[in-house]
């Protein structure tokens, strides 16, 4: 059984949404919740594959991104604490169309399939749950989208250092400027016009 305190971050998650789970409700998920810390450059998700895995991140820095023609394509950075991967993958067992890999050391709750239907069949308000991660994601990819095509380069990296700074401080600056789509040197004459090095 997992301790109560690695599920601090995803409780308060379900509390935004106004799901509280009965103490018999959360031993139940406890029962069947795992608790990993897994290293830099693991990948947790691999494009073109199966997804059998759900992960909630506790602490820690992943990438999501995409291979596309030899090219590698970082697509978000999550440091906050998400769901990694989204139950809409798990149940439809259709391939991923992107990977997924730790950047930095990451504590992660994890789920597999048959956990996750097990907790889905015995506690109804997980169907609440599921509805609260879809729109977390869905909210992710709008504001992705609208700040790709409303901000430019620098004030979306800008933006990055005010609600991601542990992104700036921890991430190769190749990732962050394959999120903000344009070259590192690029990327470079940004961060010297900020004074950054």
């Amino acid at each position: 059984m997992v301790p109560r305190k690695h599920f601090e971050n995803v409780c308060h998650f379900a509390q935004q949404y106004g799901i509280l789970f009965t103490p018999d409700e959360f031993e139940f998920i406890s029962s069947h919740t795992h608790h990993q810390i897994l290293p830099p450059h693991t990948v947790i998700m691999e494009q073109g594959r199966v997804v059998n895995t759900l992960y909630f991140l506790n602490s820690g820095i992943a990438r999501l991104y995409r291979i596309e023609n030899g090219v590698d394509y970082t697509l978000g950075i999550v440091s906050g604490n998400y769901f990694l991967s989204t139950p809409l993958y798990l149940q439809s067992g259709q391939l991923s169309t992107c990977a997924l890999e730790s950047l930095t050391e990451i504590d992660v709750l994890v789920w597999d399939k048959s956990m996750a239907l097990s907790m889905k069949h015995a506690i109804p308000r997980m169907y609440d749950m599921e509805l609260a991660i879809m729109d977390r994601l869905l909210n992710w990819l709008q504001d992705n989208q609208i700040d790709a095509i409303c901000m430019t380069a620098e004030a979306r990296y800008i933006k990055m250092m005010e609600t991601q700074p542990e992104v700036i401080q921890q991430v190769p600056l190749k990732y962050i400027a394959s999120l903000l789509a344009i070259h590192q040197d690029s990327l470079s004459r940004i961060r010297k016009t900020l004074g950054q090095k």
